[in-house]
């Protein structure tokens, strides 16, 4: 099995139907369909790449002798599966799920296989298919290897396991299907429960030792982690602490909040599925955790700020300290009412969000082309992210700030058609990751959005 495909790294169009890696009837009607309705060529020549391009490109589907489905879902361009990614690069074809057992067979095997990532590490944060040839396992990783056989990168990041339980909650409530819930899944539910119950703890010399520490994988500290690989420390406050951030880079401040908001709802959304599986107590515990979650939010994420009032901080420590951003990567304080946290006309959230898209958030970008949320991630400040943009769009009922979003992506793609990682906002043939499966599937799943709420936006033919 070829893992990576390298003719997909730069590919200018779909790949040949022999080539695809996975195929879907409905998604294929679904992408023929909504493409006859966008009347702008270059949106809906985006569109008709973006959203089936996880199918197409990273979507390793296999079953056992059993008949047990089994799904691998590379990111694109790294030949890994990330628990957050995987999820989100899947999330658009979740609504046609009852409508293709092909397709519902292809979520259960990604549930399946998440499972088992959770229970070899509940801490990692990507994987990599051992069935894979040996050159695709962790090529950048030095001799030596202190990580489980299977873990591509063990950065603790709470959304990883967020993200599991929303795909897990999603395809209950498409399906009401309970068989892929039973055995494996309740063992890594307990690892989730287990792990945030100790993270939920104050970092000092006495929790040091049972609390995450991060290493590389030949054992050894990497340079930028504060505090010999603790990071910076943090006072139990209902929050589960985490090092890095969704985008894989170290955070400021120990207690995210916006994964924890998104950890605070896939929890509560894992419920049904606990009560039809008659795990009443690890239900009991689910919904207590979530409750003392959101109640740190409350005490410790809203802060006073001194232009905008109360608004969500993007991290803090529980000693009063905040760190005032967003990050482009979603869970981001931008994407809250996406995730479920808050409602789009939540007072607190619209003050966060005029904060979040504008100069005083140090990481937004305003040029010759483009403007929108950068990333630390990219380490260039004027690189902005197409999948904030995306966001932005989900998140606003507004046609004039949707069409502003939708031609910022429309002019980025640089003649790709495909959405990148980050792009120049002077300058969009400057990009970073040419093949990014998880903002194509954002960017598809923008457009179902639009055509469902906004179908009058996608009529226009010069957008």
């Amino acid at each position: 099995m070829k893992l990576l495909n390298k003719k997909f790294i730069n590919a200018k169009t779909r790949p040949q139907i022999k080539d695809r890696l996975f195929r879907s009837e409905v998604i294929e009607r679904v992408t023929e369909d909504v493409s006859e309705k966008i009347k702008d060529p270059e949106i809906a020549r985006m569109f008709s790449q973006c959203l089936p391009n996880t199918l197409d490109t990273t979507v390793y589907y296999r079953e056992d002798k059993k008949g047990n489905p089994d799904t691998f879902v590379a990111t694109g361009d790294i030949p890994a599966m990330w628990l957050r990614d995987s999820t989100n690069q899947v999330w658009p074809y979740l609504k046609y799920i009852s409508k293709e057992e092909k397709l519902r067979k292809m979520f259960a095997g990604l549930i399946n296989r998440q499972s088992l990532y959770v229970i070899a590490d509940p801490y990692a944060n990507s994987f990599f298919d051992t069935k894979s040839p040996k050159s695709l396992q962790n090529p950048w990783w030095p001799a030596g290897r202190h990580w489980n056989k299977e873990v591509w990168e063990r950065k603790f990041e709470i959304d990883s396991l967020a993200a599991f339980m929303r795909l897990s909650a999603g395809y209950y409530l498409a399906t009401k299907d309970i068989s892929v819930f039973r055995g494996k899944w309740v063992s890594a539910m307990k690892k989730v429960i287990e792990v945030f119950r100790r993270e939920q703890e104050t970092l000092n010399r006495e929790n040091a030792k049972k609390m995450f520490r991060f290493f590389m994988a030949n054992g050894k500290n990497f340079p930028s982690v504060r505090m010999a690989g603790y990071g910076y420390p943090g006072r139990k406050c209902g929050l589960v602490r985490c090092l890095f951030r969704p985008s894989d880079d170290e955070g400021v401040f120990p207690y995210q909040i916006a994964a924890n908001a998104m950890v605070t709802v896939t929890l509560k959304a894992i419920v049904p599925i606990l009560e039809k599986l008659d795990e009443r107590e690890i239900s009991e515990t689910v919904t207590s955790l979530a409750n003392e979650i959101d109640a740190g939010i409350i005490s410790e994420g809203i802060i006073d700020h001194k232009k905008y009032g109360k608004i969500y901080a993007y991290e803090v420590d529980g000693y009063g300290s905040a760190c005032i951003m967003d990050d482009p990567n979603v869970p981001s304080l931008l994407s809250l009412p996406y995730l479920g946290y808050c409602s789009y006309s939540d007072p607190i959230y619209l003050a966060t969000r005029k904060m979040v898209l504008g100069k005083d958030n140090p990481f937004y970008a305003n040029g010759k082309v483009a403007f929108g949320l950068t990333s630390p991630h990219t380490g260039v400040i004027n690189l902005f992210w197409p999948m904030a943009t995306i966001m932005q769009a989900l998140t606003s009922n507004d046609f004039g700030e949707i069409l502003s979003c939708l031609h910022i992506l429309k002019n980025s793609h640089a003649g790709t058609y495909f959405i990148h990682e980050g792009v120049d906002v002077d300058n969009p043939k400057k990009y970073t990751r040419p093949w990014f499966g998880w903002a194509n599937s954002l960017f598809g799943e923008l457009i179902l959005h639009i055509v469902d709420k906004f179908p009058e936006i996608l009529a226009k033919e010069n957008i």
